[in-house]
Order: structure tokens, then C-alpha cells, then sequence
């Protein structure tokens, strides 16, 4: 069978996966660590993103052919694996509703603040739930579609933005020495978890070039954040702490004479089209995963109802802004670990073990 996502609709959709809310988060978790340096802070992505690289083509080598879903159940037994798979599917209906509850708390800031969270999570995962219905070609496609524009846009309200840029702000280099850039390290370690997704992704990609396409994208990725936060470091300096959404405010400050101003219109629009491409492939994953937890032949039975799911999970798990960051910053790192970590590597160690105590049986 023949992958339903090419290698470009690939890098595009695992870069969107992290950076679809990395732009509106993770400014704001470095700025909580670091601030003259950290623009440092994303070169520990390619670390963090490396180690997870690494236990996903340990994974797939130990079972080829095979999600996620599907290696713990072979690893670990009916009983103990299905409860494995179980607690990753929880991480990853866990991680959409807090996505989805991203979207509402940023259109209530930027462009509906009397619009009940119930009604824009509501409208929003709605057409999320459709493109996940079509296929992961869908997906793809819309990936493959937006990325370009997207690039070109930020691109472009990055270099009118340099008019109030100030280098200074960005020394003395490491004054605050290292420990505030590595804090900052452990909470982009709550964003590099989210590349696990992938090997819930069987048929849908071309598996011999995963692990290299996955270095590609943390490529992009880390070049992406350096630049992002040597832009908001310059221009906002200190104050970076103080904001909620650190793109948001250097893109405000955008205004040539009386004709060209207000273009964080266009940001929004771009971070709401970016977070309903990631949306889409994490409720894609759910999806699936829970058709091969319950051992059914198509995902399509679980779309809507998943849809619904985490539609409720949203309003309920996160009340505010400050409780989705409070958890960002100093809890999920623990749950991520143990998920992205623990139970795959253990699976390898466990499959490893019984493979080679059948060659000796042999």
C-alpha cells in the first residue's frame, strides 16, 4: 500500500505539530527562564528532539509494520498492553483538549472576547473533525497548502518589524549564566514529546525515510525558534516577561505612516490556520489509536465521537490561561517523560528480551 502522505505533506505536518502552538507558547515559557538569552534556549530543541527521534526508530525497528498502539499490545501482552496503549491515548486526548483550549483562549484575547468557550471550541473542532474524516490525505494537503504562506507572512512582518529592533537588548551574552536556558530546555521538552505521535502513523508515511524526515523537521524547527526569539528579545527586551503572546506584541508594533498598521490580523488568522492543521493530525492519531485499541477494521466510527470527547474535555480540564501555563511549565514535563520515555523504551527492552530468549528456545 502506498503512503497517503508524501514526504513534504510529512515535514510540513510534524513541523506544525510542534510549532502550531510552540509560536503562541513557547515565547512565553522561555521568557519565564531566560530573557537577554534565549534565543539560546531553542538550540536545546535539537537535543530534546533528537532524544525522542531516537526512541522512535528504536521503536520502529523493534516493531516494523506496527503503531504504537499496536507495539504495546505485542510487547507487553493483552492485558498490560492494552493498558499501556490505554495511557497514551489519555496523553494524547490530554494534549488536544489543552490545543483546542488554546484556540479559545486566543480568539477570547485577540478577536472574540465575548464569545463562550463552548461555542468557539465548538465551531472550531467541528471542521477538524471533517478533515479527519476524509483521510490523513486531507490533512496533508491542507499542510502542504498553508506552510508556504505561512513562511512567506512571517517572514515578512519579522523583517517590518526589525525598524524597532535594538541588539543590545541581547547582551551580555549568558549573564545570567546557563541554569535559566536549560529551565527553559525542560519546558521545550513538553513540546518535543509530541514528535511520538508519528509512530501511531503506520501506513499513512514512508517508514524507511521517518527518522530522517524527523531530523528535518527539528532543523526547521530549532532555525525557526532562534529567529523567532532573537526578533521578540530585540524588540521587546524585559518585557517579554510580562506577555502573554510575545509574537503577537512585536507584530503590533508594526506601523509605517498612517497606511500600513494593525497587521496582527494577519498573525492571528496564520496561528489559527496552524493550530487546526495540528489539531487535525493529533485528533487523527486519537482516532486511530482508539480503532486499534478496540480491534475495529476502519477509524472513521470513532471521528465524531472523539470530536465530542475532547470538545468536553477542553471546557472542563483547563479553566483558564494561567492553570494551561502553570501546567506547561512546571508539570508536564513529568507526565511527558514517563510517556515519551519510559513505557516505548520499555517496550523495546521487553520485545528485545523475548525475541532473543526465542532464538535461544530455537
Amino acid at each position: 500500500m502506498h503512503p497517503q502522505l508524501s514526504r513534504v505533506q510529512f515535514v510540513f505536518l510534524s513541523t506544525w505539530l510542534i510549532l502550531g502552538t510552540g509560536i503562541l507558547t513557547m515565547p512565553f515559557a522561555i521568557g519565564q527562564f531566560a530573557i537577554r538569552d534565549g534565543w539560546i534556549a531553542p538550540l536545546l530543541f535539537a537535543v530534546t528532539g533528537g532524544i525522542v527521534v531516537g526512541v522512535i526508530a528504536l521503536f520502529r525497528r523493534m516493531f516494523p509494520g506496527q503503531s504504537l498502539v499496536e507495539g504495546y499490545h505485542m510487547a507487553f501482552g493483552p492485558i498490560v498492553g492494552r493498558a499501556a496503549s490505554l495511557w497514551f491515548l489519555y496523553m494524547t486526548f490530554l494534549t488536544e483538549s489543552f490545543v483546542l483550549r488554546e484556540v479559545s483562549l486566543f480568539s477570547n484575547i485577540t478577536v472574540l472576547p465575548s464569545t463562550p468557550n463552548y461555542v468557539v471550541t465548538a465551531v472550531f473542532m467541528i471542521p477538524v473533525a471533517y478533515a479527519v474524516y476524509l483521510g490523513a490525505e486531507v490533512v496533508g494537503r491542507v499542510g502542504e497548502i498553508i506552510t508556504p504562506l505561512g513562511i512567506a507572512i512571517t517572514l515578512i512582518l519579522f523583517l517590518l518589524s526589525m525598524q524597532h529592533a535594538d541588539p543590545s537588548h541581547l547582551r551580555p551574552v549568558l549573564a545570567d549564566g546557563w541554569k535559566p536556558i536549560l529551565q527553559s530546555g525542560v519546558v521545550l521538552w513538553v513540546y518535543a514529546w509530541e514528535f511520538l505521535f508519528v509512530l501511531q502513523l503506520r501506513e499513512e508515511v514512508q517508514q524507511q525515510r521517518l527518522v530522517k524526515d524527523l531530523l528535518i523537521t527539528i532543523l526547521i524547527i530549532t532555525s525557526a525558534g532562534v529567529v523567532a526569539e532573537l526578533t521578540i528579545t530585540m524588540i521587546l527586551g524585559p518585557s517579554v516577561t510580562y506577555s502573554i503572546y510575545p509574537i503577537l506584541e512585536v507584530v503590533r508594533t508594526i506601523r509605517i505612516g498612517d497606511f500600513l498598521e494593525r497587521l496582527d490580523t494577519f498573525y492571528v488568522m496564520g496561528v489559527i490556520t496552524t493550530i487546526f492543521v495540528k489539531l487535525s493530525l493529533i485528533h487523527y492519531i486519537f482516532t486511530t489509536g482508539l480503532s486499534h485499541w478496540f480491534g475495529l477494521r476502519h477509524y472513521r466510527p470513532t471521528v465524531w465521537s472523539g470530536a465530542a470527547v475532547v470538545w468536553t474535555g477542553s471546557l472542563f480540564l483547563i479553566h483558564n490561561s494561567v492553570s494551561l501555563m502553570n501546567f506547561i511549565l512546571y508539570t508536564a514535563w513529568g507526565y511527558f517523560t514517563f510517556t515519551a520515555m519510559v513505557i516505548p523504551l520499555l517496550a523495546v527492552v521487553v520485545q528485545w528480551w523475548r525475541q532473543r530468549r526465542g532464538l535461544h528456545q530455537q
